[in-house]
């Protein structure tokens, strides 16, 4: 074996190692190399408690998931641990083969990527993080005494180290908490394992700072546990800045009234005719006290997140005024102010715990309720003041409608979030109707929820609401939960255990599209399911804002069978191209589509297009929002797989959907159904066929030829046909001399032969239902021939020439166009 000479040197020259598991003796067999660095010299073979040992055990709980799942499902995985052989450690690649269900042994290979560091080389590796990050770092034991510090956090308290360990944490405390608090911030560790959030604390020169901090429990295998916290201090100086004097090296507080008022005018006059300018004056209020000082650090520090660049100020030492320049649209003003007020109550989840705040706003909005600096700055202060303020966050708008708007929606998200807290989340399902049979094969889950507000709203609101506010994780986990346990229930009462579940999973959050789908597949591992009856929807539009990312998961979740369908087709980039850069198996097409369908709409030319695709591509396509027969008719004929909608079934609940029928099929709407009008043989052959047997005079032949005036006559003897004759070779049979004065009487005894003697035994024959296009076939490659068309018993019916087949086929160029005409 060869290394190289870095840290985490490359191992070289070591091939992949095959090894095998026999699940009935629970031992592993591979080359005795590998068994040597073991640690097993003197073995062949040894068990798998042997191999087992040789992993960490988070590593080694992850390999025998996998195991198990490649035993489950054949499909091979691939997985990276470290190994702890005998003298070294390395980097290992795993492959775990792929293997037929109901084999008793595994097998697989294993390749020694790199060496990686010994025990003692990752104790000092790890303690030299612990010293030199820029990150405090505390670890305190389970009666929270200190046991180890590094730098960052004695230079963050101004202790050193050798007067913090052993000392108990509260040396730290600010002073600024009661005993209720500390109480409920270990409770919350303990129970949650983490919190994060922004604390206040106190150095040994007794200075009261803000810190974001860390906290989390950490158990150990003798059954104790330690806290480890990281932290870091809100420096504001750095985010204080006098915006008027960028390059200025003295620090200075927010700037005050006149500054601001001046920063103000000057975006005024450079403003566009696109876009507004929206003012907020508003009061903040800590959950715990806290100096003048500091609430300014910590708004500087929340206003400096935001995504929205914006300029802020102080009006007095207890009021503060921000301003944005955004475009023309409410939603864009709606979602400024939303986000501001958000990021200045803070992250803190937990309100009694921690540095969240209530914000009071009053907001104005250029052109709309102001004309000048002035207004807008007046109007914001007056709309905070005219109203109340209680203990819960709230924001004014100097125009009542605006705050008419505002209001509604922001009653709506706490309506909807002391809902979502409360576990009240209800999972309807509506029927998707398989094609042409009519037969429910699968529901869509789809979410509901009852708020406790006389205020009317629709789901989609409360979607968009979850959206903005990132609750739509929590709605979806949910919902697939509810799903997976109704689906039994569904299968049992519709007596089909191939009945599917189609969930929807939104990846439209930023924050959230990095791990929505590993945690919609952990929920669908977590169940015992079988995955290849769930169907995941994603929208277009969510797909692309990260399709590389959503990609990879995409094939891990079809690597467990489930299919992925795109909802909403054509509302997001609506391109029949992307079709192919999408692991989909399921194409849905957005209701917008359906409505109101018909044969001249560009919406039908449309869906033709997309089944066409889709179909050669090996998918299938849904339409959604079906509700009349007619558009049934009309997807029927487009040849669509599967329908969904109020034609059907609204969504309702699974009460109410165990109270319908129990049979699956849809009849009565089976008149809809488009038949397809199908041309065969049956409908092109000649039924008045000229007959002759086959030992008939050619001479007879000639009489036939001319009254039927066909090229072709059938030889046909007890009703089954034994060849064709064809004119031409009737002709040919024949002497030239015939009939003129060269005629001898030899050359009369050539009418005297026999049909059989003349005619094509290798002829073609079809049934009744041979269709068109393979009829068609036929003459391309031989267009003087002539078709047989036989019965069922093999008697002969009919005769097809290429004539026929064009008459046929003008016939029904002049029918297209005549039902065109009359449309």
């Amino acid at each position: 074996m060869v290394t190289d000479d870095s840290l985490f040197q490359i191992v070289k020259d070591f091939p992949p190692q095959a090894w095998s598991i026999n699940i009935d003796s629970s031992s592993f067999q591979c080359p005795k190399q590998l068994i040597a660095m073991l640690g097993y010299p003197n073995q062949s073979v040894i068990t798998l408690s042997q191999l087992f040992a040789a992993f960490e055990k988070p590593q080694l709980l992850l390999l025998k998931k996998h195991i198990t799942q490649v035993i489950d499902t054949g499909e091979s995985i691939t997985q990276t641990a470290v190994l702890n052989t005998f003298n070294h450690r390395y980097i290992a690649e795993i492959i775990i083969h792929a293997m037929p269900k109901g084999k008793h042994q595994v097998t697989g290979t294993i390749e020694l990527k790199q060496f990686f560091l010994t025990k003692q080389q990752e104790l000092e590796f790890l303690k030299s993080l612990f010293a030199k990050s820029n990150e405090g770092f505390l670890i305190a034991d389970q009666n929270h005494s200190i046991l180890m510090v590094n730098a960052a956090m004695c230079r963050n308290t101004g202790y050193p180290e050798h007067e913090l360990l052993g000392r108990p944490a509260s040396i730290l405390k600010s002073g600024r908490y009661n005993t209720s608090f500390y109480r409920k911030l270990w409770q919350h560790v303990d129970a949650h394992k983490i919190w994060k959030g922004e604390l206040l604390a106190k150095s040994k020169q007794g200075e009261v700072y803000a810190h974001e901090t860390r906290i989390q429990r950490i158990d150990l295998p003798d059954k104790s546990h330690v806290y480890v916290s990281s932290s870091h201090r809100l420096e504001t100086g750095a985010d204080l800045w006098d915006e008027d004097n960028p390059d200025s090296t003295t620090k200075v507080h927010v700037p005050d009234k006149q500054a601001f008022t001046n920063q103000l005018s000057t975006a005024y006059k450079a403003l566009n005719n696109k876009d507004t300018i929206i003012c907020l004056v508003f009061s903040l209020t800590l959950a715990q006290q806290t100096s003048v000082m500091t609430q300014q650090w910590l708004t500087a520090q929340r206003f400096n997140q935001l995504n929205t660049h914006g300029h802020l100020g102080i009006l007095n030492p207890k009021m503060f005024a921000a301003y944005w320049v955004v475009p023309k649209k409410m939603e864009h003003v709606e979602l400024t102010l939303k986000q501001a007020i958000a990021a200045l109550e803070g992250e803190n989840s937990y309100e009694d715990i921690g540095l969240s705040a209530t914000i009071h706003a009053g907001a104005s909005v250029l052109q709309i309720d102001a004309s000048s600096p002035a207004q807008l700055l007046s109007h914001a202060s007056q709309a905070l003041i005219a109203n109340a303020q209680g203990n819960e966050s709230t924001l004014y708008y100097f125009d009542r409608r605006l705050s008419k708007r505002f209001s509604r929606k922001s009653i709506l998200a706490t309506e909807l979030n002391k809902a979502l807290n409360a576990n009240k989340v209800e999972v309807y399902y509506q029927p998707i109707v398989a094609l042409p049979s009519l037969s429910i094969v699968k529901f869509e889950a789809l979410f509901r929820i009852k708020l406790d507000t006389d205020i009317p709203y629709s789901v989609q609101e409360l979607i968009e609401i979850a959206e903005e506010y990132n609750w739509i994780d929590k709605i979806d986990a949910a919902v697939t939960r509810q799903a997976l346990n109704d689906l039994p229930i569904l299968q049992k009462h519709y007596r089909s255990a191939k009945l599917g579940m189609s969930i929807n999973r939104s990846v439209a959050n930023d924050r959230l599209s990095h791990c929505c789908l590993e945690d919609t597949l952990n929920i669908f591992e977590d169940s015992d399911t079988d995955l290849s009856l769930i169907t995941l929807e994603l929208t277009e539009s969510a797909y692309f804002d990260d399709s590389y990312y959503h990609s990879k998961w995409l094939d891990k979740l079809k690597a467990h069978n489930i299919a992925i369908a795109l909802d909403d087709f054509g509302t997001g980039f609506s391109s029949f191209s992307y079709l192919r850069q999408i692991p989909v198996n399921i194409v849905k097409i957005d209701r917008s589509f359906v409505s109101g369908l018909s044969e001249e709409s560009n919406e039908y030319s449309m869906i033709d297009m997309l089944c066409k695709l889709t179909h050669k591509m090996g998918g299938k396509v849904i339409a959604e929002g079906v509700e009349t027969e007619k558009e049934l008719q009309l997807l029927s004929k487009l040849k669509v797989d599967m329908l969904q909608g109020y034609l059907f079934s609204k969504p309702i609940s699974l009460a109410d959907t165990l109270a319908n029928s129990r049979d699956r099929k849809y009849l009565q709407l089976g008149q809809c159904i488009h038949v397809e009008k199908v041309v065969d043989a049956q409908m092109v052959m000649r039924r008045d066929i000229p007959k002759i047997g086959p030992d008939a005079q050619l001479k007879e032949t000639l009489d036939l030829f001319e009254q039927y005036l066909s090229r072709y006559l059938l030889v046909i003897e007890n009703s089954r046909c034994l060849g064709v004759l064809h004119l031409k070779d009737v002709n040919a049979a024949i002497s030239p001399y015939l009939n003129t004065k060269g005629e001898q009487n030899r050359d009369l005894v050539t009418l005297n032969k026999r049909v059989h003697q003349v005619m094509q035994k290798d002829h073609t024959q079809v049934n009744l239902d041979t269709p068109f296009d393979q009829l068609f076939k036929i003459f391309v490659s031989n267009p003087y021939t002539a078709i047989a068309v036989t019965g069922p018993t093999g008697v002969c019916l009919g005769i097809i020439a290429l004539q026929d087949m064009l008459l046929k086929q003008q016939d029904s160029l002049l029918d297209f166009n005549l039902n065109d005409k009359v449309t």
